[in-house]
């Protein structure tokens, strides 16, 4: 099991290479949540998200002679971006495959790193038979968007962030796909702040870790419908759901439509973007899912790559009273 100290050595590892992002908050959502409330900026992170954090840390760890064989790994994009990026600052061939319908600016960003995109079909098993018939043929190492240790321990860097910048914290709510994120950063948060209260967001179209927290094993869903591209994954990894069994204390869900209100509020009263994955987090506070009144809370935005003209049509349909959160 990844432990605290694997991810105080991410950091050091990661440190000449990443940012340490901003924790954002709003005066005016304080005022309408009666809460303490701060959203950890990973949409101002290099490749607009936090996956470079475990990209580069798993990389780092890699042999001579896996560098010299390239690597590989299979996203719908944010994923790609940050194992594009880190190859590129290590001098590696990239190879990623990302499914035909991926959103356009992240292809084109995940090519611009200098990766090769291979297109295969939109589903996760559709990736994984790809990837394993390349790596079979090429002989690629592969960098798993979530089910390995050193990534895990490269994105729990975002959870150790927080716990720097904050001197207490009751509630982190962090959004949940495959489950790297919440992995690592509940290591983090729960050895820094024991009491805190760990929440994994998804939304109800991709809802598989909710249910896999409920029935404590792993359940794996036939297909996800979201707006939310990384909460396409059909279920968690293992390594990550024994850590979420261990240290997460509950999971929820948000809709779409409260993903695209958490998205407008952002870019019209915060003046920053944030796509929809990266909003279904911070959805869930600005919903008061859990009712909370006098708590110091924390969300995790956990990127900001949505393309233009997808943006504008989603916040063209979200009116701005809706801002009066329930």
């Amino acid at each position: 099991m990844v432990t605290l100290q694997d991810i105080e050595n991410a950091y050091a590892t990661l440190k000449p290479v990443v940012h340490k992002t901003p924790l954002l908050s709003s005066r005016t959502l304080n005022d309408l949540l009666h809460n303490e409330v701060w959203f950890k900026g990973e949409n101002f992170q290099r490749i607009g998200a936090f996956k470079i954090r475990g990209a580069y840390n798993k990389i780092s760890s890699l042999s001579e002679v896996e560098r010299r064989c390239g690597v590989i790994a299979h996203s719908s994009g944010n994923h790609a971006q940050g194992v594009a990026l880190a190859s590129r600052l290590f001098g590696l061939k990239a190879v990623i495959v990302m499914p035909h319908n991926s959103v356009r600016s992240k292809v084109e960003a995940t090519k611009g790193y200098g990766a090769e995109v291979i297109f295969c079909e939109d589903s996760t098993d559709d990736r994984e038979r790809v990837t394993d018939e390349l790596i079979k043929s090429h002989g690629y190492t592969l960098i798993h968007p979530f089910n390995d240790e050193k990534l895990i321990a490269g994105q729990g860097t975002v959870g150790l962030e927080i716990c720097q910048d904050l001197s207490s914290l009751d509630y982190l709510f962090v959004p949940v796909g495959g489950g790297g994120l919440i992995s690592g950063c509940a290591t983090a948060v729960k050895h820094v702040f024991p009491g805190v209260k760990v929440i994994g967001v998804e939304t109800e179209g991709a809802n598989d870790a909710f249910q896999t927290f409920r029935q404590k094993r792993i359940v794996k869903i036939p297909s996800a419908s979201t707006i939310a591209d990384g909460m396409r994954t059909l279920s968690v990894g293992p390594l990550n759901f024994e850590i979420i069994m261990k240290y997460v204390d509950d999971i929820i869900t948000v809709t779409d439509e409260d993903v695209l209100t958490a998205m407008r509020f952002f870019f019209e009263r915060m003046k920053v973007v944030v796509e929809p994955t990266g909003a279904v987090a911070p959805a869930a506070v600005l919903t008061d899912k859990l009712h909370l009144k006098g708590k110091k809370i924390c969300g995790v935005i956990s990127g900001g790559n949505v393309d233009a003209e997808v943006f504008r049509s989603m916040l063209a349909g979200v009116r701005g009273e809706k801002y009066v959160f329930r």
